[in-house]
């Protein structure tokens, strides 16, 4: 228990953790947790008194802390003018502060805003809450501080409900934003606010004067980076300089983060340090070290706030303050301890963090990085270096640490980068090796260095950002180098959270074998045999010459484990016991996703929520995976929804391969989230009417397909009837010749042209129509007649009045339907009349606004449906 309390941060930090997750999955207990606050601390005074050890109450304490401290924001009590009052009604005038940094997109800004009151026909209200607000086309360039009036209609904040998905209203709701407004430029008024406070006023002039100085030195994209780097703003980077800086796996080095403010520490700590080593006073007084730790700080916090203190800079500051704080105490400082304390003052300061990805990146790469030192430590102290130049082995040592930092880091964030980016760098330590020396120890320094000599000599200041810039553009030709490889980087698998603690319970089991392994007296060569602790006897010499396999190595980690289990006491022997753990859990882990990938018998259908479009995921047997219509909006650049929902609910599904696309018609809501699919995934096939438009989309998604090799059949000639691993799939409409009629029969626009689609396996069977509508339906009938009958049905065209004929209905004769539609769209689907039609005929509908994704699985026999929002209907969780 003493070596437990070594280090009593950690405890109290994994029990806050504990106490703010558990707040996050079931906010509302209130009560029940004031009560295991209030046991908690009875039970540490207890302990005071009778001055005993407490141990287990301050760690209830913590956890109840944790919990509550979340609760403001998943919990909250909204007061009667809070703006979340007034969401999704009638359009209000609205008043407001713009309280962050605009982002500054082509053709649209986007902000938060303070609410300060709303009105409507000449009633004014004072309101409370902030709002994410767009402004869409050109207008003036709003800042941080500007008051902003505007008339729009205030819309609740909505997820895109998928299995796995990223929870946009929980990370909107961590900030405080409960509303969305979308407004046209010409129909905001801004008005400057003079009641700015004086530092938030002369920051951002400074941060503005600074970033002129910046764009006047000249034109590139190595102008968007050095402004990303001195000042935080993001915004002037291209897309193509970002997407090269990730694949190079250096896109950490975009955003003002950890790293930077430790690399300006580090500089300023060894500089303050030289200087007040020439002291006599302070040397005498040992009082370099506090003092240059102190001083050090200055140019940290300076950087934070030029910066414009994001979160993720705020976190950093925070974190290396900690680290300079130890220095003012007389012992020397637990690093381990120092960065859980770092880590229980931000979660104090701002319990969300804890959800944060940078927060995540920040502290895993940095743990890792202590412990990786800590174990490997010995082996590199026990080391001498013999007739080398000392300086040359400085040098050595210090690029060895360099690389073994790299390496930890990486190491320490792989399985979180998969988890959010689903892309990792295969030459990422080595793009890091070269590229974090050029921008950390020259650009940031530099650029600091030019941000303060700038209030007194501009030329001076412009002089050192070319010498940035000039470092620069050498670093963006060695990351366009990098990033250029066909083998620089990979996308992965979305990995589960067992799968993530399984891969960190590895690294922790194989660090610490190597620092018990060096802990052991070394042995005499000659083939001495010595018996180890648990009896064995081994001989060291027959070790070393073995030839070493991964089944021998397999084979010793087994009878290591078998014999820990059997008693021993050594701790290596624990470590192999893990280690032989965790890979058996793997190994059965890789079994239950080859059996949900390849060995399933059963066919699955999941209609996913893309809000206003049409998207179907099929997945048969042996793996094999069909995705009917990507939905999407007009405006890839907006938002992408392949990249933003389709991967990532592919990527969980451990799905690369896409065997076949099917494009019903060419709209950009069936359309667009095709793109990226295409793009980034393995297809083979892609199935379409072969009606051209012309649109930007469709000529994107074609010139995909002829640069990938991608196979693209003639509409003519389609098997109009194919069996795939056992499910039959039926091309239904158009005729073969529907393009020649099309000029002559105006009702065959694009949405008549609809691809109908059947599967089935044995008995249940699913229709796809697309959109078609009444022309297209009855033409349908007349060609297909029995072959509709299907039991479910995706309501075509999205369930608007002109579709969902009663002739129709009467061919399929559905027992399911679904709608896949945008909640409250301006379409205003499904229609009432057409959902009373549906009613009115016993038909159990779906609906992927309220529902979810919906998810059928069915062997030929039964089918069971699977909605992911279960809390619509919570009696709705399976039907047969």
């Amino acid at each position: 228990m003493a070596k437990f309390y070594s280090r009593p941060v950690i405890p109290l930090l994994i029990a806050l953790v504990s106490g703010i997750y558990l707040g996050s999955e079931f906010p509302g207990y209130l009560l029940w947790t004031a009560g295991v606050l209030c046991m908690g601390v009875g039970l540490l005074f207890i302990s005071i008194v009778r001055q005993r050890i407490a141990w287990a109450s301050p760690l209830l304490v913590f956890v109840a802390i944790g919990y509550l401290s979340l609760q403001p924001w998943v919990f909250p009590k909204f007061p009667s003018h809070h703006i979340i009052h007034f969401l999704n009604t009638q359009r209000w005038d609205i008043g407001g502060i713009i309280d962050n940094r605009p982002l500054v997109f082509e053709n649209r800004q986007k902000f938060i805003i303070r609410a300060e009151h709303l009105g409507i026909r000449g009633h004014v209200q004072p309101v409370t809450g902030k709002l994410r607000v767009t402004v869409a086309g050109e207008g003036p360039l709003f800042r941080i501080g500007d008051r902003v009036f505007l008339n729009s209609r205030i819309r609740s904040i909505r997820n895109f409900n998928n299995p796995g998905g990223f929870d946009y209203k929980r990370y909107m709701a961590f900030q405080g934003v409960w509303g969305t407004v979308y407004v046209q430029a010409n129909h905001i008024k801004l008005l400057k606010n003079p009641s700015q406070p004086v530092l938030t006023q002369i920051l951002n002039d400074a941060r503005d004067r600074i970033a002129h100085i910046i764009e006047g030195t000249g034109q590139g994209p190595q102008i968007g980076v050095l402004k990303a780097l001195v000042v935080g703003d993001r915004a002037a980077i291209l897309h193509g300089t970002r997407e090269a800086f990730n694949r190079a796996g250096v896109g950490h080095l975009l955003a003002i983060s950890g790293l930077h403010i430790g690399i300006v520490a580090t500089a300023a700590f060894i500089f303050f340090q030289r200087v007040l080593a020439n002291i006599r006073p302070l040397l005498l007084r040992a009082w370099t070290r506090k003092g240059a730790a102190l001083l050090s700080l200055l140019p940290v916090c300076f950087y934070g706030l030029i910066s414009g203190l994001s979160p993720s800079t705020q976190r950093a500051v925070i974190m290396i303050s900690v680290f300079l704080m130890t220095y003012l105490f007389e012992r020397e400082h637990d690093l381990i301890n120092t960065f859980a304390l770092a880590a229980l003052l931000i979660l104090v300061i701002f319990p969300p963090s804890l959800f944060s990805i940078s927060f995540q990146l920040s502290f895993s790469a940095v743990l890792l990085i202590i412990y990786g030192f800590t174990c490997l430590k010995h082996k590199r102290s026990r080391k001498q270096e013999t007739n080398q130049h000392p300086g040359f082995v400085q040098v050595k040592n210090r690029l060895v640490t360099f690389f073994f930092v790299s390496v930890l880091a990486i190491g320490g964030t792989l399985p979180l980068v998969m988890l959010y980016f689903n892309q990792i760098s295969i030459v990422g330590i080595l793009a890091n090796f070269i590229i974090v020396p050029l921008v950390g120890f020259i650009v940031v320094p530099l650029g600091l260095v030019a941000v303060f000599i700038s209030a007194f000599c501009l030329k001076c200041a412009a002089w050192c950002f070319k010498a940035c810039e000039a470092v620069l553009t050498l670093t963006l030709k060695m990351v366009n180098l990098f990033a250029d490889l066909p083998f620089a980087a990979v996308k992965m698998f979305t990995p589960t959270v067992f799968e993530i603690s399984c891969y960190y319970a590895l690294v922790w089991a194989l660090l610490s074998m190597v620092a018990s392994q060096q802990t052991r007296t070394t042995q005499p060569a000659g083939g001495l045999q010595t018996p180890s602790d648990n009896g064995i006897t081994v001989n060291h010499k027959a070790a070393k010459n073995s030839r070493f396999t991964c089944i021998s190595f397999v084979k010793c980690l087994i009878a290591d484990g078998l014999t820990y289990f059997k008693g021993s006491n050594s701790a290596i022997h624990r470590r192999k016991a893990v280690v032989v753990v965790v890979l058996f859990v793997l190994a059965g882990d890789a079994c239950y996703w080859l059996y949900d990938r390849f060995w399933h018998k059963d066919l699955r259908v999941t209609i996913i929520d893309v809000g206003q479009g049409n998207a179907a995921l099929l997945q048969l047997s042996d793996g094999y995976n069909i995705l009917i219509d990507g939905g999407g909006f007009s405006d890839n650049s907006v938002f992408d929804m392949g990249a933003r929902v389709l991967a990532p609910f592919l990527w969980r599904k451990k799905i690369k391969t896409v065997d076949t696309l099917i494009l019903s018609h060419p709209n950009s809501d069936h359309l667009n989230g095709l793109i990226y699919i295409a793009e980034h995934f393995n297809v083979r096939n892609v199935w379409t009417n072969n009606e051209a438009k012309d649109i930007f989309g469709y000529r994107m998604l074609m010139e995909i397909v002829a640069n990938n090799g991608i196979q693209l059949p003639i509409f003519e000639q389609l098997p109009r009837k194919q069996i795939i691993n056992g499910v039959e799939i039926n091309i239904l409409y158009p005729q073969e010749n529907f393009l020649k009629k099309k000029s002559t029969e105006k009702w065959r626009n694009s949405n008549n042209n609809s691809l109908v689609i059947r599967i089935s396996l044995g008995s249940i069977s699913f229709l796809f129509p697309g959109d078609i509508m009444a022309e297209a339906e009855r033409e349908t009938v007349e060609i297909s007649n029995a072959s509709l009958r299907s039991t479910v049905l995706l309501a075509p065209h999205h369930g608007s009045k002109s579709s969902s004929t009663s002739l129709f209905l009467d061919n399929v004769d559905p027992e399911v339907v679904v709608i896949s539609s945008g909640w409250e769209n301006s379409f205003r689907f499904p229609h009432p009349s057409v959902l009373k039609r549906y009613r009115h005929r016993g038909y159990k509908i779906f609906r992927t606004d309220t529902h979810g994704a919906i998810t059928f699985r069915t062997n030929g026999q039964g089918l069971s449906i699977e909605p992911f929002c279960l809390e619509v209907n919570p009696s709705v969780k399976k039907y047969e």
